[in-house]
């Protein structure tokens, strides 16, 4: 059907692949989670029992962390059902599986160059975790039967190396091109149509702002609305608002994240889910009417679970997101990367 993922078992191949894994810091197969940061001191004892690994308290720019260190494999257990709903079609599971692993394997990069003390933390910043209260059979299954599987991409001058797998809930029709969310250098992150999201409860929706609402994000009395861009997925890249005497330009995505705070969701009246959307002046209000749901790079979640339906195996569902990546396998005891099996 689809054209299948490549695969390369070639020496220079791997040497090049292993050179590069191990210089950028990923030689270590554990993960530091960061699962609370406070002034105050806490007492490791109310952490015991509802995480895998081993619990540690570290003193760092004057607050106390609590890192939960563990292997990667076993951390994803406790990320998947956090990430993607635990009922959800397993092959689905194992797509989630495949992109939740290589996202952290490139977290764990920005954490070595950092020096931080820990290399991600527990929330939507990096990816959720929920420790053992989140893990069932089928999830533990996706992770075991993808075991060490991640995805990873050629560069200009011929070297292998990880890309960041990213996901969202909804990408509305068509994917991001990452390089025009989040700007910087991902070519083999492209936009492709998506056709399985449609019936989903994310695909469209309208969120209407009053003055009031838009003056306490924008700073100052809006009077109009204009998109002044879109990338080449059909998003909104600036906006103009216009007031009586001044006006302001934004990014859209910069304008939707501050409609975003801690308490928000989908159903939150004044966040906008994506930058998917077109804008019209009703009475002295505004309504925004889009698509899709989350920054729309890389894995469609609810168009996973489509595919997953029809029949598709996470394989599958992955090269039609990812299409310029290679599905490949980390051989955990020298961190080799190597063939993860011929595809059927």
């Amino acid at each position: 059907m689809r054209e299948m993922f490549r695969f390369f078992s070639k020496k220079a191949v791997l040497i090049s692949l292993v050179f590069l894994f191990c210089q950028a810091g990923f030689c270590s197969d554990v993960v530091r989670v960061c699962i609370w940061s406070d002034r105050g001191k806490p007492s490791l004892e109310s952490f015991r029992g509802k995480y895998r690994g081993q619990l540690s308290l570290i003193k760092w720019n004057h607050n106390y962390l609590v890192v939960n260190t563990m292997d990667i494999e076993e951390y994803l257990y406790g990320v998947i059902g956090k990430e993607m709903e635990k009922s959800w079609p397993f092959e689905a599971l194992k797509a989630q599986a495949v992109c939740s692993r290589t996202l952290i394997y490139y977290y764990k990069t920005i954490a070595a160059k950092k020096n931080l003390p820990y290399d991600v933390s527990d929330t939507i910043y990096h990816q959720v975790y929920g420790g053992v209260y989140s893990e069932n059979e089928s999830i533990v299954r996706a992770v075991e039967e993808t075991k060490d599987e991640v995805l990873a991409g050629q560069n200009s001058e011929n070297e292998y190396n990880i890309v960041p797998s990213f996901f969202h809930a909804c990408c509305g029709g068509h994917t991001s091109f990452a390089s025009d969310v989040w700007g910087g250098n991902y070519p083999l992150l492209k936009g492709v149509e998506d056709p399985f999201c449609s019936e989903t409860p994310f695909y469209y929706w309208s969120k209407s702002f009053t003055q009031r609402d838009l003056k306490d994000i924008v700073g100052i009395d809006v009077l109009s609305i204009r998109i002044l861009g879109y990338d080449d997925s059909g998003r909104a890249t600036k906006i103009e608002f216009s007031g009586k005497s001044s006006s302001r330009i934004m990014k859209a995505d910069d304008f939707r994240m501050r409609t975003i705070n801690g308490l928000t969701s989908f159903k939150s009246e004044k966040s906008l889910p994506s930058v998917l959307f077109t804008v019209r002046k009703q009475g002295t209000n505004f309504l925004f009417e889009g698509k899709g749901y989350g920054h729309g790079v890389g894995l469609c979640q609810w168009g996973a679970k489509k595919m997953a339906e029809q029949g598709e195996t996470y394989r599958e569902i992955l090269k039609y997101y990812f299409p310029d990546l290679t599905l490949v396998r980390i051989e955990t005891q020298d961190k080799v990367f190597s063939s993860a099996g011929n595809l059927p």
